[in-house]
């Protein structure tokens, strides 16, 4: 029984460890070209089928390393299932860095893109935009595109080329520590496909 006993408890501990195997990396300072402010390190990494991200920060030194425990923490943030692609950029602004987290994928029906962007604001990782594309397959007929793109600072949304206002919510309403892989969609910001 104990050499049994052995092999399992080494499966054990290592699943915790595999299941957060660390995919992509990104680093920059939240105020941009001007490193002024505090500077980050996030993490994506896979939890199961879904996308968690993880980013420390606060240093005014340099970037921090991925020791402790993270600032911010999303075991949720993103769906890894079907993805061909996964990862973060920096995109730094004369206004800021905007993290970026882009997933591309493809199942039996569609093949597409998502990318959010977080920013830290008054304390708070902030969604500041989203952008989703999906090329449906159409089997028995011609392959069609759906497209929406949400700028939150402005609360707009682009649809297939329409564009409207979004109802104002509340800054708290766009904490990224509760965004998911849906909440465009569940928020109203963007349409579900039929």
């Amino acid at each position: 029984m104990r050499r049994l006993a052995a092999p399992i408890l080494s499966l054990l501990l290592a699943l915790p460890v595999q299941a957060q195997t660390p995919i992509s990396e990104a680093s920059g300072n939240w105020a941009g070209v001007s490193n002024q402010g505090f500077y980050f390190l996030a993490r994506l990494s896979r939890n199961e089928d879904k996308l968690r991200l993880s980013i420390w920060g606060g240093a005014v030194d340099g970037v921090p390393t991925a020791t402790g425990e993270p600032e911010f923490d999303n075991a949720a943030f993103e769906l890894s299932a079907f993805a061909t692609r996964e990862a973060l950029e920096v995109i730094d602004t004369p206004d800021g860095s905007i993290l970026q987290v882009v997933v591309e994928f493809a199942d039996e029906d569609a093949e597409g893109r998502s990318v959010t962007q977080l920013q830290y604001i008054d304390n708070q990782y902030t969604v500041v935009g989203y952008y989703h594309r999906s090329k449906f397959y159409n089997p028995g007929g011609e392959p069609f595109t759906k497209e929406c793109e949400v700028d939150l600072w402005k609360m707009t949304a682009t649809e297939d080329g329409v564009s409207r206002a979004l109802e104002p919510v509340g800054f708290e309403a766009l904490n990224a520590s509760d965004w998911t892989w849906g909440a465009a969609f569940d928020r109203g910001f963007c349409s579900r496909t039929e």
